[in-house]
């Protein structure tokens, strides 16, 4: 008989182990949560390991708002040694001496990484290219070049540097490769590097030390409420069924009535026009994400409950 399936609706903090892709770490989890929609934010690659924010039920209509927030890498960068992934899984194209490499001269160079800067994927990435992944084509024989992509590196810090390899700890925005940032910093260095043991910590304001691995995923005492997806934009909570009852049809709601809520995990001030925000009932429970409209009303974008 198969066991019966468990309801549950949230966020779950995931800490994928190494070797498996980010869609069969989630193999377990669909396995509890039979039945129910699944999805998750931001890939890890199979050899990288570290959290992963996994939606369940309602919670993956809020995936959309999970996809954009930074995120923290711990990493190992090995100088000597270029391959063609840009990590110690791929080929070795090219090893070179190392005797030169220091800490002092890896911290010199790291300021040129940090900030806005123009990023070239690895060619073996998931990258589309006219809806093929850039790492399936050059598999299949194509000779794949991508462009420049804008990412930004707001911290990058030397940790550990020890027999040719440094460990180094990022905040970053999405869309930011690690292997790619190994490559360049050994290409800077003129010895050539490759990223091993890369492991993400956090993703905004959620912590690998809070998550689960795989197997360890029982039930909805795993998940953290749906609230959580978007305690990282501005909040309004409404101010009686009447509004909420017009809300859930659709309707937009003026600035008498609702309240902004302004917390440790909000914004400061909340101004009409500033974009869209979560949608609390009297009880506080999430509604809808809303846009605030130039006159103070809450247009409702997307009702994650019926009315």
């Amino acid at each position: 008989m198969k066991p019966e399936a468990v309801a549950g609706d949230g966020l779950l903090l995931l800490d994928k182990p190494v070797g498996v892709s980010s869609f069969q770490a989630l193999y377990p989890v669909k396995r509890v949560f039979r039945g129910r929609k699944i999805g998750h934010a931001g890939t890890l690659d199979p050899a990288a390991s570290g959290l992963l924010v996994v939606a369940v039920g309602t919670g993956t209509r809020l995936l959309e708002f999970l996809e954009g927030l930074p995120k923290t890498y711990r990493f190992n960068v090995k100088f000597g040694v270029t391959t063609d992934t840009y990590d110690l899984e791929g080929e070795v194209l090219e090893t070179r001496d190392i005797s030169g490499v220091t800490s002092a001269g890896i911290e010199a160079i790291l300021p040129k990484f940090r900030g806005e800067l123009q990023q070239i994927p690895p060619v073996y990435s998931a990258v589309k290219i006219q809806g093929q992944r850039a790492c399936d084509r050059v598999r299949a024989g194509e000779t794949v070049e991508l462009a420049p992509r804008k990412v930004r590196i707001d911290r990058l810090e030397l940790l550990d540097f020890k027999d040719g390899v440094a460990t180094l700890e990022m905040d970053c925005s999405k869309g930011t490769y690690v292997r790619t940032v190994a490559h360049d910093i050994g290409r800077e260095l003129g010895c050539g590097a490759a990223a091993d043991r890369i492991r993400r910590l956090n993703v905004g304001p959620f912590d690998v030390a809070h998550s689960v691995p795989p197997d360890a995923v029982h039930g909805p005492e795993n998940l953290l409420p749906v609230e959580r997806a978007v305690e990282h934009l501005p909040s309004v909570q409404l101010r009686s069924p009447t509004w909420m009852n017009a809300l859930l049809h659709g309707n937009p709601v003026p600035a008498a009535g609702y309240a902004p809520v302004l917390g440790a995990q909000t914004t400061s001030s909340f101004q009409a026009g500033e974009g869209i925000c979560g949608v609390l009932s009297p009880e506080g429970k999430l509604l809808a994400i809303g846009t605030v409209t130039p006159l103070g009303y809450v247009q409702p974008r997307k009702v994650l409950q019926a009315a």
